[in-house]
C-alpha cells in the first residue's frame, strides 16, 4: 500500500488483494485524519454491498464473487463510531457486461490496483444511535 500526504490530501494506492476497508481504517489511524471525505476508483472483486432498508431497520446484504468489477465510484466518509475511525462508503461497481450495480460498501478486496483520495476534514464528525433509524448516523462534529 503506498500512502501519500501533500497539502491535507491524502492519497491512497491499495495493490492486489488489500482489504479495502481495512486498508482505509489503517491510513485513517495511522495518518490520525479526524474526520473526511473518501472518493475513488480501480478494480475490486469479493465484495460484500448492502441496501438498508428502513422498515426493519437492517441490511439486504449480498455477495458478488467470483468476478472483477470496475470499481466506478467509491463515496463517503471516515467518522467517529464506538471510539474508533469508521469508514463509511458507498460504491458503484461495473460488470464485464458493462452493466453498473452498486450500494453500501461492507467488504471488497482489490483486483487490480484502488486509487483512494481522503480530503481531511479537521474535525471528527461522531455518530450515535438511532432507535428510529435503527442505524448511528453522524449526530455532532468533535474539534
Amino acid at each position: 500500500m503506498l500512502v501519500r500526504s501533500h497539502n491535507s490530501q491524502i492519497i491512497v494506492v491499495l495493490e492486489k488483494d488489500q482489504n479495502v476497508i481495512e486498508a482505509l481504517t489503517e491510513v485513517a489511524i495511522s495518518q490520525k485524519i479526524r474526520g473526511g471525505h473518501i472518493t475513488g476508483i480501480g478494480a475490486v472483486k469479493d465484495v460484500e454491498l448492502g441496501f438498508y432498508e428502513l422498515h426493519k431497520k437492517d441490511y439486504i446484504r449480498k455477495k458478488f464473487t467470483g468476478d472483477d468489477y470496475e470499481l466506478i465510484a467509491l463515496n463517503g466518509n471516515v467518522s467517529l463510531r464506538d471510539g474508533l475511525p469508521y469508514i463509511h462508503v458507498h460504491t458503484a461497481l461495473g460488470r464485464s457486461d458493462f452493466g453498473v450495480f452498486g450500494g453500501h460498501l461492507f467488504e471488497a478486496r482489490v483486483a487490480v490496483t484502488a486509487e483512494i483520495y481522503i480530503t481531511p476534514f479537521g474535525m471528527m464528525p461522531e455518530r450515535t444511535f438511532q432507535p428510529g433509524l435503527g442505524l448511528q448516523t453522524i449526530t455532532h462534529c468533535l474539534i
